[in-house]
């Protein structure tokens, strides 16, 4: 944050209301006299909040100290120069809710995209026998299903927690171009909220995308596959701000985009009705929030443009077992995955408070990830007699720093 002068502020005035004043003066950031100033306070409040104090109260010193050397009169305060700011006021003020968009993309998942379920793989007639007829799965299929995640982020020293739940629902169909070789496409609507801890307002977020994807069976036992995916995003952001006794809400409406690949392969062991299958994948996202400025408060803000990257591997493995009734198949399934998050990091946002007179700005900075987790789950998959198929699912996340991330996924298959 670059040093003004009082001279500089003061050219920022209407002329005939400014009086003679020595100009050779040099005023200190607010950031130093009100954080650094005082040990106490500064070791009260994060880095981010330092920032967003050190433009409010570097403000108010400015013309505080103009006001007093009689260079200006009260009427010539800016309302949001006009007072010094308490450490509950900035910790409300300080704008730390936007980087729940970054966490709901990328880290309250583990990164992982939104895929076809494994029970929609090439191998799924190895446990078509006895209840269900030995049917032959058709060329063309269709399928939906529905994910629901819900969870929370606790709150830590750097960035405020919250609670969320989203909900995925997904459509698709795909062709089998040969007997080892499927290849479709989905389009999926995805609804996003974060609560945020204390009442400090609320993100949502409403997405669309379109995928591809294709998987081939090399051999009986051994497959790859990869997806690709483009999606926009809409945003509606609330902030609840409370300083002095006043509240104000600080809204806006970002959009942005997103795009992500997926790649894969694993292999099957069979021993009669059970199948343990090693697999590996590796996933990349990238997502583009515009920037945007807010409006509703005085305190409201305006930011940079955001580039959010992601590029994880998952080593993982899953069993199932085949158990034939008279009415068609049901498969079991445990699975275990690790994943190593290679780029996503710390997240820097240039950031400004719109109603700054000395237009000043500074800098947001997140936390970093875990680069190291893990998810679970189980899943129960039923395959009819008559071309119909269905599952139930459940996954949680474990060991991300911060984060409990649980999801349910529901779907089904008809065949043509």
């Amino acid at each position: 944050m670059r040093h003004l002068t009082r001279s500089s502020a003061i050219a920022t005035l209407p002329s005939n209301r400014v009086k003679t004043y020595d100009k050779s003066r040099q005023i200190l950031m607010g950031l130093g006299s009100l954080f650094l100033g005082s040990s106490v306070l500064a070791q009260s409040v994060n880095p981010n909040q330092q920032a967003a104090g050190g433009a409010l109260n570097n403000c108010f010193t400015i013309y505080d100290d103009l006001l007093s050397n009689e260079a200006i009169d009260s009427s010539d305060i800016p309302p949001i120069c006009s007072t010094s700011y308490t450490q509950e006021s900035i910790q409300s003020i300080t704008p730390d809710q936007i980087f729940s968009m970054g966490s709901m993309a990328t880290r309250i998942n583990g990164g992982k995209i939104t895929q076809p379920s494994n029970y929609f793989g090439l191998n799924q007639k190895k446990h078509l026998g006895g209840g269900s007829g030995d049917i032959e799965i058709p060329r063309l299929n269709f399928w939906s299903k529905v994910d629901s995640d819900f969870g929370s982020r606790d709150n830590t020293f750097s960035q405020p927690g919250f609670k969320f739940d989203n909900h995925n629902f997904v459509f698709g169909a795909d062709y089998r171009l040969k007997d080892n070789w499927v290849a479709g496409g989905s389009f999926s609507y995805r609804h996003n909220n974060a609560s945020f801890n204390a009442g400090r307002g609320e993100t949502t977020n409403d997405s669309y995308t379109g995928t591809i994807y294709t998987a081939y069976n090399i051999t009986d036992d051994a497959h790859v596959e990869a997806t690709a995916s483009y999606g926009g995003f809409n945003y509606d952001t609330n902030r609840n701000i409370t300083v002095n006794g006043q509240s104000s809400v600080a809204k806006a409406s970002p959009n942005g985009g997103q795009y992500a690949f997926s790649w894969g392969g694993g292999y099957d062991f069979n021993f009669q009705a059970l199948t343990i299958a090693p697999y590996v994948r590796g996933e990349y996202m990238n997502l583009d929030i515009d920037g945007y400025s807010e409006s509703g408060s005085l305190y409201a803000v305006r930011f940079g443009k955001q580039s959010i990257e992601s590029l994880t591997s998952t080593v993982g493995i899953q069993s199932s077992y085949a158990i034939s009734f008279p009415w068609g198949v049901l498969i079991p399934q445990l699975r275990g995955e690790w994943h190593h998050q290679f780029k996503d990091g710390q997240r820097q946002i240039q950031a400004g408070f719109i109603n700054d007179p000395l237009n000043q700005t500074f800098v947001m900075t997140s936390e970093g990830p875990s680069r190291d987790y893990y998810t679970f789950g189980a899943e129960v998959s039923s395959v009819f007699a008559g071309g119909m198929s269905a599952f139930l699912a459940y996954e949680t996340l474990q060991s991300y720093s911060s984060i409990n991330s649980n999801k349910l996924m529901l779907g089904a298959r008809l065949e043509f």
